[in-house]
């Protein structure tokens, strides 16, 4: 049986998700770029996934109304600090999901939380089945997780990616060729998430650290420059934000 699934903003997430979604033979995808407004597809879709800006999220969804949400589809919402109960104020529907995936699903590693709102326990199992073909998951209770997890995995890989960018200019700062850069941030970058899931963080660290050698002088630096805390606040700062755009 096929699963109709209308995507509701085709940017970095929306197409990320269509790709991923598309592997699935039993999936049919419409895409839409909210500015084209085309939604005629809607009313036969089992699920709508609203992968609009936030800014965005009043026009989408009067845009949805006008057209029609079938009783029976599932809204469900990627956009970041946007609370179920906004959605169904906006909406009027009674069958959201809210989620934060993250860009990870692109390449089969992602992950995201969710909760439900207004779905029956068949159409729980639905959700769950669905996602599953998207990311791994799993879902919350309490709302505010969600907030916590946008700061923590949904922001994550700009963090990541931003300490190998500057991995990357550390070494060629240091006269690395572009080339040589670029393939030793990368290797070093793979290795080290592949390392992190054989062993504790910290007893990771001591291990490949020898006292008096050269990971442990760049460590001390870290330390000395307060690492720890720019990490706590930074994380912090986007959780906060996220609580912002929630109201």
């Amino acid at each position: 049986m096929k699963i109709n699934v209308t995507i509701i903003g085709y940017g970095t997430m929306g197409k990320a998700i269509a790709k991923t979604l598309s592997k699935d033979s039993s999936i049919k995808i419409f895409t839409v770029d909210i500015d084209k407004k085309d939604l005629s597809g809607i009313k036969k879709s089992d699920f709508i996934i609203l992968a609009v800006k936030p800014q965005d999220a009043i026009n989408a969804i009067s845009e949805l109304k006008k057209y029609g949400i079938n009783k029976k589809t599932i809204l469900l919402s990627i956009m970041a600090g946007f609370p179920i109960k906004k959605l169904f104020s906006l909406s009027g529907h009674k069958k959201i999901v809210r989620m934060m995936p993250n860009l990870g699903l692109s390449m089969g590693l992602g992950i995201a939380a969710w909760k439900k709102e207004g779905l029956s326990s068949l159409e729980t199992k639905k959700v769950k089945g669905f996602i599953n073909k998207i990311t791994e998951n799993f879902e919350v209770k309490d709302e505010d997780v969600i907030n916590k997890v946008t700061a923590i995995s949904g922001s994550g890989p700009a963090y990541f990616i931003l300490l190998a960018d500057y991995l990357f200019k550390a070494s060629k700062n240091l006269g690395l060729t572009l080339k040589e850069s670029k393939i030793l941030v990368e290797k070093t970058f793979l290795a080290s998430a592949l390392l992190s899931k054989e062993s504790d963080y910290s007893m990771l660290i001591n291990k490949i650290t020898s006292k008096g050698g050269t990971t442990e002088a760049a460590l001390k630096v870290f330390k000395k420059k307060n690492f720890d805390k720019t990490i706590l606040e930074a994380v912090n700062s986007a959780y906060k934000r996220a609580k912002e755009l929630s109201k």
